[in-house]
């Protein structure tokens, strides 16, 4: 399923900023976030509805916001969509942080992969000067397959039935994993105070079929639907008597309000 129907060299975006990573194993680095717009998914836990619909008419479509330099409190541009693979290497460019290393860029929204034939056409053109970061819904295996090459990090997420209030996704999860095999990756399952133990178990099942040694994290929700402590640490126990990498770890972002 491909969200946008525009050309190659166009992608409809939500937001381009510098932050923290607020999430999984990299959390802390300072990364350029390139936020895409448009989800197939409606989770209820969702911390980012404004990017999960994007209008069909362009007339009418959302601007992309753009930080304008790498500090973290940095004016913003809005930009009409869709933007251009030019504009948008210039601004990553633009935003790049300083330092001995390659720059991140986290590809996140929204779901990344909805139009990945634009990233497929782009990411070749900045891997050499960035690391790319992809967060996913982990659904689209055929679009992760298409774009592999290009990627160094999958962040990828585990739709627990429970916690999202969907049907489950496991055989595409399992489908998604084959796909990732070039990049490095690890999964991320929300957990709400609905998520049942069984959702738990299976996930760390089926990464032991895959590859044992890929980290799981469980990252409790926000809010009301923030599930207890006591069941986080149950669920890390369940789930290290099948796989030896699970860690709980909040979003970190949200804790120092940042973006």
């Amino acid at each position: 399923m491909v969200l946008y129907d525009g050309t190659m060299k166009d992608a409809r975006l939500s937001e381009v900023f510098v932050s923290i990573q607020g999430e999984g194993p990299w959390i802390g680095e300072r990364h350029i976030f390139v936020r895409f717009q448009g989800c197939d998914l409606q989770c209820r836990y969702c911390d980012t509805p404004a990017a999960m619909q994007v209008p069909r008419n362009p007339s009418v479509s959302e601007p992309c916001n753009v930080q304008s330099s790498p500090g973290m409190a940095t004016a913003y541009e809005r930009v009409p969509n869709p933007v251009s693979d030019v504009l948008l290497t210039r601004w990553c460019a633009r935003l790049s942080i300083p330092g001995p290393s390659r720059s991140t860029i986290s590809l996140t929204g929204g779901e990344p992969l909805l139009q990945y034939e634009f990233l497929a056409h782009w990411l070749p053109r900045v891997k050499r000067d960035h690391r790319i970061y992809l967060e996913t819904n982990g659904i689209h295996f055929d679009a992760m397959a298409a774009v592999a090459n290009t990627v160094d990090i999958v962040s990828m997420d585990f739709k627990l039935p429970s916690a999202t209030g969907l049907r489950p996704y496991w055989e595409e999860h399992e489908r998604f994993m084959a796909a990732a095999v070039h990049a490095r990756l690890f999964v991320k399952a929300v957990v709400t105070c609905d998520t049942l133990l069984e959702d738990i178990l299976f996930s760390a099942r089926l990464i032991a079929g895959r590859d044992g040694s890929i980290p799981l994290v469980l990252q409790p929700s926000g809010g009301p639907l923030g599930p207890e402590a006591k069941t986080l640490i149950a669920f890390q126990d369940a789930a290290l008597g099948i796989i030896r990498d699970v860690r709980v770890i909040p979003q970190a972002h949200k804790i120092l309000k940042v973006p």
